[in-house]
């Protein structure tokens, strides 16, 4: 039986989607820039090393020095795919086996717990606190709390109408903060690779 909290999440959905499209297409009407120099690589090659190798942990410096943050921000983003699947589920109404609730249950308490460490951290650390902005603490607590409550839901149903207006509070925010990112990773990610690759930068030589 459809919760009446679906109705909200459905349409916080349908802005955050509509005002997500409406600042992609406002980003391509700038066009595509000439590039007058001659291709030294491979366009296709590039794209398909930053969604592969260029993800792990050994492609960027700064992933290495940090890499417990790393593992956090894994977990984190983990959760959060298990509980919007967990949502999409909810709302649509298709029964999901007893092994995909299981892998749910862990995946939603350590993005749970990674996006808790990951804000502990942003607050203990003064070089950290000092470059935050309010969406950054915002953004965090939307997505810890709607990825808590998913896990949550699937030990206690009582709690369904809290993780409900927790993903409505969620898309509601999704286009006007950093978590539009999730949107916005495959076109920017897509051009990084492309751009690097026609250069000859990416995939590093050796990779």
């Amino acid at each position: 039986m459809a919760h009446p909290l679906h109705i909200a999440v459905l349409g916080s959905a349908t802005w955050a989607l509509a005002a997500l499209v409406a600042t992609w297409l406002q980003a391509r009407a700038y066009g595509k820039r000439a590039l007058f120099a001659r291709a030294a690589g491979d366009r296709a090659a590039g794209v398909k090393y930053v969604f592969t190798t260029g993800m792990l942990p050994q492609a960027k410096e700064s992933v290495m020095m940090h890499l417990p943050s790393y593992l956090a921000g894994v977990a984190f983003h983990l959760g959060a795919f298990a509980a919007f699947d967990l949502l999409v589920a909810s709302i649509t109404g298709i029964k999901l086996p007893a092994a995909a609730f299981w892998l749910a249950r862990v995946a939603t308490l350590a993005g749970a717990i990674g996006g808790l460490v990951l804000l502990g951290k942003r607050i203990a650390t003064p070089h950290l606190r000092g470059l935050s902005t309010p969406d950054d603490y915002l953004a965090n607590l939307f997505t810890t709390v709607f990825v808590t409550l998913a896990g949550a839901t699937l030990l206690a149903p009582t709690l369904l109408g809290a993780w409900l207006v927790a993903a409505t509070l969620l898309f509601l925010y999704l286009p006007l903060g950093k978590i539009r990112h999730c949107f916005f990773f495959f076109s920017t990610r897509t051009h990084l690779g492309a751009f690097f690759g026609y250069r000859g930068v990416f995939p590093p030589s050796g990779t």
